[in-house]
């Protein structure tokens, strides 16, 4: 990986260059990260980057679990044994415990052997030394710097996103940039009304930057958080149209959505896809255009 460097972004607020725009606010001699990289390797990058220019990472805030924003945790908490580490309650289970998130792809079972990855959860636990309280948009003094914590669940329950006190918002991953847009058609969400819900939030608010952890800096959000909405909806009559040819069942659904967004056939693909159609099977059950049934052993999907 190249040399990490600080890239400006307004007052003390900086991302890092990469490929993973990890968010660092200074003050004093002080850095204090929003999220940390995807592993131990992307981790040392940027803590030699920072060491050089001069600071010392002495708190990451974990906008949420999903290994690709905490999985440099570990590295970090080994090497500054003091620091501070914040995540909301229910990102905070799965930071924690590496074995909850491929569980959860398999029922709480003992999970696949192609789910035991870094794309699944960070390699290495770290602890949370301060959780966050959920479900609520508050002020957070770490050490003596105040960031306003917004609540912006969809992506996952707990996701959040940091405004530091030069106004810039961190996204964590409740939007992504362009590229990542175009990349990949079927983004993972968790729940399907709480994403739309937090895009909307994300274009009320009056910021004087964004800065999103896979798309880099935008000033404004207006126009890609109006293409994501577009998306979510699209995908909803998109599987409302399958259904109404016949009824299917999830893994069925999943498939015919895999195979017309030529989604790889791997092990991480297909759950993370198969969770997201999940997530649109529930809103639109409750918005009673579906409805979900148990024939001959499987569980069905059809048209109310």
């Amino acid at each position: 990986m190249p040399k990490v460097t600080l890239i400006s972004v307004k007052g003390n607020s900086y991302i890092c260059s990469g490929f993973l725009s990890i968010g660092v606010y200074v003050h004093g001699t002080s850095a204090i990260l929003i999220d940390s990289g995807g592993d131990e390797s992307c981790a040392k990058d940027v803590s030699n980057g920072l060491e050089q220019a001069g600071y010392v990472v002495t708190a990451i805030i974990n906008t949420h679990c999903h290994p690709d924003h905490c999985g440099g945790n570990a590295y970090f908490q080994k090497k500054y044994p003091d620091i501070r580490i914040y995540a909301t309650h229910d990102e905070q289970r799965f930071i924690e415990d590496t074995d909850l998130a491929p569980r959860c792809f398999c029922g709480q079972a003992q999970p696949f052997s192609g789910l035991l990855n870094k794309y699944i959860a960070p390699q290495k636990s770290s602890t949370v030394t301060n959780v966050i309280a959920p479900y609520q948009d508050q002020i957070i003094m770490v050490g003596d710097v105040s960031f306003k914590v917004i609540t912006l669940p969809g992506h996952t329950p707990g996701s959040i996103g940091i405004i530091t006190p030069d106004n810039v918002l961190y996204t964590g991953d409740a939007i992504f940039g362009e590229q990542t847009f175009a990349k990949h058609y079927m983004l993972f969400y968790t729940h399907i009304g709480n994403t739309l819900a937090s895009l909307k939030k994300l274009t009320e608010l009056k910021i004087d930057a964004f800065a999103l952890y896979h798309g880099g800096v935008v000033e404004n959000l207006e126009s890609l958080a109006q293409q994501h909405i577009g998306r979510v909806l699209e995908t909803k009559n998109t599987i409302v149209a399958f259904l109404q040819k016949q009824s299917l069942s999830i893994d069925q659904l999943t498939q015919k959505i895999m195979q017309f967004h030529n989604i790889p056939n791997n092990m991480v693909s297909f759950v993370l896809t198969q969770t997201t159609v999940r997530a649109y099977l529930a809103q639109l059950e409750l918005e009673k255009a579906i409805v979900l049934g148990v024939q001959d052993g499987m569980l069905l999907a059809s048209i109310s």
